[in-house]
């Protein structure tokens, strides 16, 4: 299982598919229709926030698990390296950053952990010890505004105040990104890189996240030399 982590709007679900598309493999991605309360968690700032961080995160939880279990399924029938542009490990830090900001009830919070820790630890009866590899983007914060803007998430976009929250999801990533070290991770700078609209990135970044899986016994080097030289024609 490869993990895609990074805050908001910084290319997650694009590097999923192209990366899934290149491994043959599923794509396990975040559909925002599918968790009902995120729209009324935007809609009124800190106030909405702290109302509704609980109601989300369980939802967030419940639409997580669901894929863990079938990426786990996938994997006991062969399909490795199944690729996640959201995980139980984002929803964790998401969460971290809001009961930081006094927004998440500290008793709901403790709640809200004690159910992801659960879930991480236990899928369907089998161990499960994370994922094979997290690729982590990082990028400025400035580049993280103009993305949310682009993709015109009404919801994202409403209130000018967001900014500062914007801020404190980018710098909560820095430092998860800084102290975590429990499963492999590599990090890709994407200060000056397109892997969406440049093929030469796009190829560039291919080859780092292979090379590692190759690394961490996931692929063989003829397995990847295959891949690199079908995208290079």
């Amino acid at each position: 299982m490869i993990y895609i982590l990074a805050p908001i709007g910084i290319g997650k679900t694009s590097l999923a598919k192209i990366l899934a598309h290149d491994l043959h493999t599923k794509a396990f991605l975040e559909k925002p229709e599918k968790i009902p309360l995120l729209n009324s968690f935007y809609e009124n700032g800190n106030i909405s926030r702290e109302m509704k961080a609980f109601a989300v995160q369980i939802e967030f939880l419940d639409y997580r698990y669901e894929q863990l279990l079938e990426g786990m399924f996938l994997k006991q029938e062969g399909m490795n390296n199944t690729v996640y542009d959201s995980s139980l490990i984002s929803d964790g830090i998401m969460s971290r950053n809001l009961y930081n900001r006094g927004e998440f009830p500290e008793v709901l919070y403790k709640d809200y952990l004690r159910l992801n820790n659960v879930m991480q630890r236990n899928v369907a009866g089998h161990p499960f010890m994370g994922p094979d590899l997290i690729v982590y983007l990082e990028a400025p914060f400035e580049r993280m505004l103009s993305n949310i803007s682009l993709r015109g998430r009404k919801m994202e976009t409403n209130d000018p105040k967001l900014k500062e929250y914007y801020h404190s999801v980018w710098q909560i990533y820095q430092d998860w990104y800084n102290s975590y070290g429990d499963t492999p991770t590599m990090k890709i700078d994407m200060k000056n890189i397109d892997f969406v609209n440049n093929k030469t990135d796009q190829n560039s970044v291919l080859d780092a996240v292979e090379d590692e899986l190759v690394n961490l016994g996931k692929l063989t080097k003829k397995e990847v030399d295959k891949l690199k030289q079908r995208r290079h024609q």
